[in-house]
């Protein structure tokens, strides 16, 4: 048994910082699933009833989700969803993708070719049938199934590269383009020509070819981007 004031004070921070990591993520996927528009007040006595906890883990969360760039706090009038990034910051957001993730395609092992290959026609497969699920469909739950099958695409490309820094900073950068793409989704899926574009990018890993890889997710992600400033611009006006 621990003496009192060590064991058992070590017990109460671990649990409350496992309840503040649970709000924190509860917030997140409320963010990005786009329960709430830009510029909608956070009032943390109101989150804290409906996740039916205190307010101090709420307030704690919300400091941590305000490093990503999702909510905004102001003097006297607290905290409040950010605005959808602009024209700038969407270049910016993909410059840094195509840094981190073609980067990621010259880093991989050639060792580990042959077991992304695998991974990557499977996410492909999934990818595919959540498309199939959304046609015609406008809810959320089938938008953000999708979203995700999307996701493990380029995670898995992440993930081969056996470096854990580039796959936390491909996740704080996917936090952006998630809600994002949540966003401008609304009005238009891009599913076709992104499973298309995946396609040719697998296609090249198959075949070995690393340059030929590498300028396939190129060629994908300025195709992302362009789509991506469009349909923002749409939603704008």
């Amino acid at each position: 048994m621990s003496a009192p004031g060590t064991g058992g004070s070590r017990g109460q921070r671990a649990s409350r910082r496992a309840l503040r990591d649970e709000v924190y993520d509860a917030l997140l996927e409320l963010l990005v699933a786009g329960e709430w528009e830009s510029g909608a007040q956070l009032g943390i006595d109101a989150l804290a009833t409906r996740l039916d906890v205190s307010p101090t883990p709420i307030r704690e969360a919300l400091v941590q989700l305000e490093s990503t760039g999702l909510v905004m706090r102001s003097a006297l009038r607290g905290y409040k969803v950010a605005p959808p990034l602009d024209a700038g910051a969407i270049n910016e957001l993909f410059d840094a993708r195509v840094l981190l993730e073609v980067g990621a395609l010259r880093q991989i092992p050639d060792d580990a070719w042959q077991e992304l290959t695998g991974t990557l026609a499977a996410s492909l497969a999934d990818q595919r049938r959540q498309a199939e699920l959304l046609t015609g469909s406008t809810d959320v739950p089938s938008l953000r199934a999708y979203l995700a099958a999307d996701r493990a695409f380029h995670d898995a490309v992440l993930a081969a590269t056996g470096n854990r820094y580039l796959q936390q900073m491909s996740g704080h950068i996917g936090i952006h383009g998630e809600r994002l793409r949540q966003f401008v989704e609304q009005r238009h899926s891009d599913a076709d020509l992104a499973i298309t574009e995946h396609g040719a990018v697998l296609a090249a890993i198959e075949a070995g070819d690393r340059e030929a890889a590498v300028a396939a997710m190129t060629a994908h992600l300025a195709g992302v981007r362009e789509r991506t400033l469009r349909d923002a611009s749409a939603v704008s006006r």
